[in-house]
């Protein structure tokens, strides 16, 4: 497998701290690095030992299209089984709980047990209080938590965490990160965000603020526009 130098960093920066996280631009190679990598490498380390392995998705739907499907192509059914009628799938030999996150209630039966590895897809939009009571399962000498996400406003709850003191290995992504991605792709993606809060957050990989943003090219030209003569 070849990774992108991003990708490398972080198998090569990451281990050690208790929480993992990948922020930044679409398309950039952050879930890739995940499937291919951070996924199968955490669960196989920790087969057989105590605790739960733990998917967390916006929603159980979401988490079987962005995470288990992709797996399955990678690795096959035979190592990786769809999310079953009790929320939980076989992966890498381990029983592994799937979850959304959207909701406190479709995580209730992970309440009280001790986790041992999470993985968590697009986690910028999981409710705070899942995330806040994931932190406290996490009871293990040798508890991991890896995620991704797009970014989000400044003030969001994860950003807040981001900046805390909390044990994490950090990086942001722009998508000029993953040079596999076709260059017209590229170009062109950059040209239809150019102007609006999505340049900064899904090309650049910013928290930055979307009120008064998305549309300000043109709200500048039509104040110019406006504005009486003097």
């Amino acid at each position: 497998m070849i990774y992108t130098a991003k990708q490398q960093e972080y198998i090569r920066e990451s281990g050690g701290h208790r929480w993992g996280i990948k922020a930044g631009a679409v398309r950039s190679g952050k879930t890739f690095l995940d499937l291919a990598y951070t996924i199968p490498e955490n669960i196989r380390a920790r087969r057989g030992k105590p605790g739960l392995c733990v998917i967390l998705g916006n929603t159980k739907g979401t988490l079987q299209r962005n995470v288990i499907v992709p797996l399955q192509e990678l690795f096959g059914n035979n190592v990786v089984s769809d999310i079953r009628s009790d929320n939980t799938a076989e992966i890498f030999g381990e029983k592994v709980f799937c979850l959304g996150a959207d909701n406190v209630r479709h995580v209730d039966r992970i309440r009280g047990a001790s986790i041992k590895y999470c993985y968590g897809d697009e986690c910028a939009t999981y409710n705070p209080d899942v995330f806040n009571m994931l932190k406290s399962r996490l009871d293990r000498p040798y508890s991991r938590f890896d995620g991704a996400c797009n970014p989000e406003n400044p003030a969001h709850w994860l950003k807040q965490f981001i900046d805390s003191k909390a044990d994490i290995y950090l990086q942001t992504y722009t998508l000029d990160d993953n040079p596999f991605l076709p260059a017209d792709f590229v170009s062109n993606l950059k040209k239809e965000y150019a102007g609006t809060v999505l340049y900064d957050r899904y090309v650049l990989g910013l928290w930055v603020a979307a009120e008064g943003a998305i549309y300000r090219p043109f709200a500048d030209t039509y104040h110019r526009q406006a504005a009486p003569d003097k």
